[in-house]
């Protein structure tokens, strides 16, 4: 679930890597709730809401860091692969709440654009903040057409169970593309430490991480559960 086209630094495979583990208990969190063990609604109540943006965010703003200057269309037709398997399975077992541009969808697009702005940081600066702000504070009926949703700013929460829409996802990723400039060259090499290694695995595997992980613990849960 990323952008990464440049030689791999220590800092954005951590930061990646925190991220996958919050998502494994984010989402292991939302099975415990569909098998009926917990009650929490990890899409309404504000701490989890809270959890999914920071994790959300640091998949984003990591992917900014790590664009490079072209697109690699061999990992941009995986993810276009593995997007449309998330639309499926989700067909599947959430047919009333299919995925129709989730996480996978909104890197895939991102993936695209984000070439465009490298080298550009005070661009990227300004513009991701205002993306940010036009996606948080701006909503129209406008975007609530099927043809327009993909980009956010709707005047309600659409029935799906993922949805990163391009406002204001996309202007953290710009923001990562700034900060991959504007950062010290030695910042990105933080993160080393032999002790951190474990973190920085799993952010150098987090998209197979991301599209196995949620069928072995639904699977896990369900034979466990069974009754």
């Amino acid at each position: 679930m990323s952008l990464v086209l440049r030689p791999r630094k220590p800092l954005p495979d951590l930061l990646r890597g925190i991220a996958v583990v919050l998502m494994v208990l984010f989402h292991f969190s939302f099975d415990l709730a569909y098998f009926g063990v917990w009650s929490v609604q990890t899409n309404i109540d504000p701490e989890w809401v809270a959890l999914r943006t920071l994790i959300v965010s640091l998949f984003a703003a990591v992917a900014g860091l790590c664009a490079g200057a072209q697109p690699s269309w061999q990992r941009q037709l995986r993810l276009l692969a593995c997007a449309g398997a998330a639309t499926l399975g989700s067909w599947f077992i959430f047919p009333n709440a299919i995925i129709w541009f989730g996480v996978l969808h909104f890197f895939f697009v991102a993936g695209l654009i984000a070439p465009l702005f490298r080298n550009k940081p005070r661009l990227c600066l300004v513009l991701g903040l205002l993306l940010i702000l036009l996606g948080v504070l701006l909503q129209a009926t406008l975007f609530d057409q099927p043809a327009l949703a993909w980009l956010g700013m709707m005047t309600y929460k659409p029935r799906t169970e993922d949805y990163v829409p391009m406002l204001p996802w996309f202007g953290v990723v710009l923001l990562g593309i700034a900060a991959q400039t504007m950062l010290p060259a030695q910042w990105l090499a933080q993160g080393g430490q032999r002790q951190l290694a474990p973190l920085r695995w799993l952010g150098k595997h987090s998209l197979i991480i991301y599209l196995i992980h949620q069928p072995i613990l639904f699977g896990v849960l369900g034979l466990l559960l069974k009754k």
